[in-house]
């Protein structure tokens, strides 16, 4: 396989994946890991990618909301093992805050499906399609005005209910995450609301991440990576984040 079209594969895997490590693309392409990192290092010099240590991660902003329906059947199954993880962090009499978004609305079930008697605290209105069969949650909702495209509650009603309310840990859903901008997200009340949930969990707050958002830059954001105390995330995030970051905050594979 010629150069050029080795880095058209890697730049196709890019824009589906938002991130490549060295040692991943050099068995799939049955090359040495010095050629790939060649490969690398001329596509960031055409502006392809930027270069980390282990491997590369795209250059994309997320400047406009993604269609919801759209993210929730991207990376389903990814999503549903996060959620599982998330929930076996629960403990009995926990209060959680969890924002919106796909991610949330599928740690949310799983909180609620495991049978802990907890207090969730959210803004994110698909709660109420998972019923608590068993009683044994206490739901609160943020208020505000709805946003249909976010399926979530937002504005200054959800801020001032939150800034009464405290949790010992937080969920938090990501449009984008990197360790130069933290974590971001296009819309400005959604930042506003989440940024609240990370302020106000004396506990530990835990990203709710699949691999694409790694890297992702956008418009807003919720909080700093050093807020952060763990990031639960799917297998090539985590091996990404273990390669190719110096975060303190845990890393918890799905």
């Amino acid at each position: 396989m010629l150069p050029v079209e080795r880095q058209q594969k890697i730049s196709d895997i890019l824009a589906e994946n938002g991130i490549v490590l060295v040692s991943r693309l050099a068995e799939q392409f049955g090359v040495s890991e010095l050629t790939i990192r060649r490969d690398l290092d001329q596509m960031e010099g055409n502006r392809l990618l930027k270069r980390t240590h282990g491997g590369a991660k795209i250059l994309r902003n997320m400047n406009a909301e993604p269609d919801y329906l759209q993210k929730a059947a991207k990376f389903a199954d990814e999503k549903r093992h996060i959620a599982l993880r998330a929930a076996e962090l629960i403990e009995d009499n926990d209060i959680v805050m969890v924002n919106s978004g796909t991610t949330a609305s599928a740690v949310l079930r799983a909180i609620i499906e495991s049978g802990r008697t907890v207090t969730i605290i959210t803004n994110n209105v698909d709660v109420f399609n998972y019923p608590d069969v068993e009683g044994k949650c206490t739901i609160i909702m943020t208020g505000g005005v709805y946003r249909p495209r976010s399926r979530s509650l937002s504005g200054s009603l959800a801020t001032s209910h939150l800034e009464g309310m405290f949790a010992n840990k937080a969920f938090i859903g990501v449009d984008g995450i990197s360790e130069d901008a933290g974590l971001t997200t296009p819309i400005y009340e959604e930042s506003v609301v989440s940024g609240m949930m990370v302020k106000h969990t004396s506990g530990k707050v835990y990203v709710i991440t699949t691999h694409n958002k790694i890297g992702v830059t956008s418009n807003y954001r919720i909080a700093r990576l050093d807020d952060v105390h763990g990031i639960i995330t799917d297998k090539e995030g985590a091996e990404y984040f273990r390669t190719d970051s110096n975060l303190k905050a845990e890393i918890l594979e799905a």
